[in-house]
């Protein structure tokens, strides 16, 4: 046991005193002052915070503060034991310079940017959407013409019966399609390039 430690241990224990109890006095981890007892300097933080311990539990015990830190500097050889880091040092290390700033900022953009490719290449890739708001399926009628409405991509291609018809900027489109008498098939596809085909079909009969 050190010197210094040594005066510690004695009075605490003339006095009667855990070192649980000194902890939550002190507000000092009892790890910290095992340390010290034990003269263990290895395993406190930064000589600065150190030294603070000491003083604040030398004051606690009633031992005199001017003779106990002079034996502290003589016993503690800095060159022996590891140096740690204060929490301001840590801070210090982890704040973010200008430098580090521009590489993040270049990882996120990057990022954004594979996401952005990622997104265009399923889109491709994906079949385009097809909704047909009219005619409903299975329809009978005695109109010899239809509307057929509905929406899709404006990318896409679409065709009712292989007859390509117009579509909107926003997508839509509107035709009318003539019905023969009696049962009519109709097949409206959506297309794209390089993409699966989306399609829909609608009965529609046509009585007198």
């Amino acid at each position: 046991m050190s010197a210094v430690g040594e005066l510690f241990s004695q009075k605490r224990k003339a006095k009667k005193i855990s070192l649980a109890k000194v902890s939550h006095d002190l507000l000092v981890k009892q790890e910290h002052l095992d340390a010290i007892e034990k003269g263990q300097w290895a395993n406190l933080p930064e000589p600065t915070f150190a030294k603070g311990f000491i003083k604040i539990y030398a004051q606690y015990l009633g031992l005199d503060t001017s003779k106990i830190l002079p034996l502290y500097r003589r016993e503690y050889d800095e060159t022996k034991y590891p140096h740690k880091q204060s929490p301001l040092q840590i801070k210090k290390r982890l704040m973010i310079t200008p430098n580090k700033f521009a590489l993040l900022l270049f990882i996120v953009t990057i990022a954004i940017f594979a996401s952005y490719l990622l997104i265009q290449y399923f889109s491709i890739l994906s079949a385009p959407k097809l909704e047909i708001i009219s005619p409903p399926d299975d329809l009978t009628t005695s109109v010899p013409a239809i509307t057929i409405d509905g929406r899709s991509e404006k990318e896409a291609m679409v065709s009712v019966n292989g007859q390509f018809i117009p579509i909107d900027d926003q997508g839509k489109f509107s035709y009318q399609y003539k019905l023969t008498q009696g049962k009519n098939t109709i097949e409206i596809i959506a297309s794209k390039r390089l993409s699966p085909k989306s399609k829909v079909t609608r009965i529609v009969r046509l009585t007198h």
